[in-house]
């Protein structure tokens, strides 16, 4: 059986605890490529004041590679990947999604996704939401991206944001049909 493989877009907006703890905690028999746009990288510097290709490189080497450039593998329709997860998308990169734009590796990722009929998952890191991106998520909703924005549930005990972080990870996970027990499930009353 081929091994599973996985894409994770970074783009530039607020969130990228959550891309690197989805990098730390994905199990290593998924081969992961990471697509950082130019304002992940600056969103990192800013941030974090450090580097983001170093932060990514320091929580996992096995399995995992770093494409930026549109000269990358991923371009092209003909390499396989699984699926796309774009952890945090920024508005700007929701808009181009959703308007065909590919103006870089992670939109040309998306387009793939969008031709090749490949999961695509944008977790929409945004509040409030205008008009236009609700349109837009709605546009790509109807054609089967899966729109989920970082939103916790409070049933899973989230007491400081480890636990907040395990949760939203847990729940990508499950939209990516990656086993983990990052968070405890609700168990309803009977």
């Amino acid at each position: 059986m081929a091994k599973r493989t996985l894409v994770l877009g970074i783009s530039g907006g607020s969130c990228l605890e959550l891309s690197l703890h989805f990098i730390k905690n994905l199990p290593l028999d998924i081969k992961l490529f990471v697509v950082p746009t130019k304002n992940a990288y600056t969103v990192c510097h800013v941030e974090k004041k450090q580097n983001l290709r170093r932060l990514i490189a320091d929580l996992r080497v096995d399995n995992l590679e770093i494409h930026d450039s549109i000269s990358s593998c991923l371009a092209s329709g003909s390499f396989f990947f699984e699926s796309c997860i774009i952890l945090p998308t920024s508005s700007n990169t929701l808009s181009c999604i959703a308007n065909g734009l590919q103006d870089n590796l992670l939109t040309r990722v998306a387009a793939i996704c969008l031709k090749e009929g490949r999961n695509l998952v944008l977790a929409v890191r945004e509040m409030p939401l205008s008009a236009i991106l609700l349109e837009n998520m709605a546009k790509l909703s109807s054609i089967g991206v899966c729109i989920a924005p970082p939103i916790v549930g409070y049933y899973s005990d989230v007491l400081d944001l480890e636990s907040l972080h395990n949760f939203l990870i847990g729940k990508y996970f499950d939209i990516l049909h990656i086993e983990h027990d990052l968070f405890k499930r609700w168990q309803g009353t009977m």
